[in-house]
C-alpha cells in the first residue's frame, strides 16, 4: 500500500534564514513541506521542525513563489484575472512607528499579478498571497529594526551583489531587462536597493541571533537522548480501506480484525514472521517480509509508534494495533541510539530554527506588530 501525506505547518511558524536562501531569490517565502510516503509506517515522515518562513534577499521577485502549497483552482468568492486588483493607500499594518500601506503591498503584489497575466484567481487565493506577503514584510521590518538597534549595516558591496543577483533573476523570470522591469512597476533603482539593504540587515541580525554552537547542541543531545533512539520493526497490515480508498463497511472491518487476530496468534506461536508478512500483509513492505527499517519518534502514526517503541527487541505485539490504515501485527527487530556526530548538523539546524521562531515571536511583541483586518 502506498500512502501520501501533506505535512501542514502548525500554528507556530518558524523563520529560516540561510546562505542558500540569500543566494537564491527564487526560494519560497513560505515553505510548506509536502512529503511523500512509500508505505504507511516505514515512510510516515518526520515532522521536520514544522514549516518555515524564509526571509529572502530580493523579496520583490521572492513573491513569485509565495503560496506554493496553496490549493490552486479554488473558486470561492469572485473569480477575476490576477491583474484585476486595485489597492488604496490605507494602513494595513504597523510595526512600532512604521506604517505599512496598501500601496506598499501593491508594489510587492504587482509583479506576481504581472506573471499571472490573465489567469483567473479566486479572491481567497489572492488574499492568501497577500497575507503571506504582509507577514513577510512585517517580519523583515522587525528584524531590520532590531539589527539597526545593534548598529548592524549592509556594505555597498553586499547590496551591489544582492541587487545584481535579483536583477539576474528578474531577467530570467520576467523576460524584462532591468530598465524595463523598473519602468513596468514604477520603481527606481534606489527603491530596490533600499529594500535589498533592509533585507541584508534583517538577514545579518537573524543569522547572529539564531547561531547554535556545537556545545549547545551536545548539551541538548545529552539531555534528550530519547529523541535520538531509533527502532526497527516489521509489520503485517490488514487494510481497512478498499481499492477506491474508502473505508470498508463495519461488517468487513470486523472480519478484518478477526483475520488479523488469527495471524497474530500464528506470529506469537513462533511461525516465521517474514513469511507471514509475505503471505498476508496488504502493505508494500510485504515483499521484504514486512521490514520497515529503522525509524525514530514522530515518523509513524501514533498508535503504531507507541506500540513499536514499547516492545522489546524480538517481541511481537500482544494485541492487534489499529491505526487509520487498518490492523497491524508488529514485531520489533532492533534498536539503536544515534550518536551525536551522526546527527550533529541536523540537530544544530533544528535548534537554530527554534531560536529563529523565538526571535521573531519576541520581536513581534517588542515592536507591537499590528496587522489590520482587511
Amino acid at each position: 500500500m502506498s500512502e501520501e501525506k501533506n505535512l501542514k505547518p502548525n500554528n507556530e511558524e518558524e523563520v529560516k534564514i540561510n546562505q542558500e536562501e540569500v543566494n537564491n531569490v527564487h526560494e519560497n517565502d513560505t515553505e510548506e513541506v509536502m512529503k511523500e510516503t512509500e508505505n504507511i509506517e516505514s515512510k510516515e515522515l518526520k515532522k521536520d521542525n514544522k514549516s518555515t518562513k524564509a526571509i529572502v534577499i530580493g523579496a520583490i521577485v521572492g513573491v513569485l513563489c509565495l503560496g506554493a502549497g496553496y490549493t490552486v483552482g479554488k473558486d470561492t468568492g469572485r473569480k477575476l484575472p490576477a491583474t484585476h486588483k486595485s489597492y488604496g493607500s490605507k494602513v494595513i499594518a504597523t510595526v512600532g512607528d512604521t506604517k505599512i500601506t496598501e500601496k506598499e503591498l501593491s508594489g510587492r503584489m504587482q509583479p506576481l499579478f504581472y506573471l499571472n497575466g490573465k489567469t483567473e484567481m479566486a479572491s481567497d487565493q489572492v488574499k492568501a498571497y497577500e497575507e503571506s506577503m504582509i507577514d513577510y514584510m512585517t517580519t523583515t521590518e522587525v528584524l531590520y529594526l532590531e539589527g539597526k538597534s545593534e548598529k548592524m549595516t549592509a556594505t555597498k558591496e553586499e547590496v551591489d551583489s544582492e541587487y545584481t543577483n535579483l536583477m539576474s533573476s528578474i531577467t530570467q523570470q520576467f523576460g524584462l531587462s532591468e530598465e524595463d522591469y523598473l519602468k513596468q512597476f514604477k520603481l527606481t533603482k534606489e527603491d530596490v536597493r533600499k529594500d535589498v539593504e533592509k533585507e541584508v540587515i534583517a538577514m545579518k541580525y537573524m543569522k547572529k541571533a539564531s547561531e547554535v554552537s556545537e556545545k549547545e547542541a551536545k548539551n541538548y543531545y545529552d539531555k534528550n537522548k530519547d529523541e535520538f533512539l531509533k527502532v526497527r520493526a516489521s509489520h503485517i497490515l490488514i487494510q481497512n480501506t478498499g481499492s477506491d480508498g474508502k473505508e470498508v463497511s463495519a461488517d468487513q472491518k470486523k472480519k478484518n480484525k478477526e483475520k488479523a487476530e488469527e495471524i497474530l496468534k500464528k506470529a506469537q506461536s513462533g511461525e516465521d514472521f517474514a513469511e507471514l508478512a509475505k503471505n498476508y500483509s496488504q502493505d508494500s513492505s510485504a515483499e521484504n517480509g514486512g521490514d520497515l527499517d529503522f525509524f525514530g519518534k514522530g515518523q509513524m502514526v501514533e498508535p503504531f509508534e507507541k506500540a513499536a517503541f514499547s516492545l522489546k527487541v524480538g517481541e511481537v505485539s500482544k494485541d492487534v494495533i489499529e491505526s487509520q490504515f487498518g490492523y497491524h501485527i508488529i514485531k520489533k527487530t532492533d534498536e539503536k541510539q544515534e550518536d551525536f556526530d551522526t546527527i550533529k548538523n541536523d540537530l544544530i539546524t533544528k535548534l537554530s530554527y527554534e531560536k529563529q521562531n523565538n526571535v521573531v515571536d519576541n520581536l513581534v511583541e517588542k515592536y507591537n506588530v499590528d496587522v489590520k483586518d482587511r
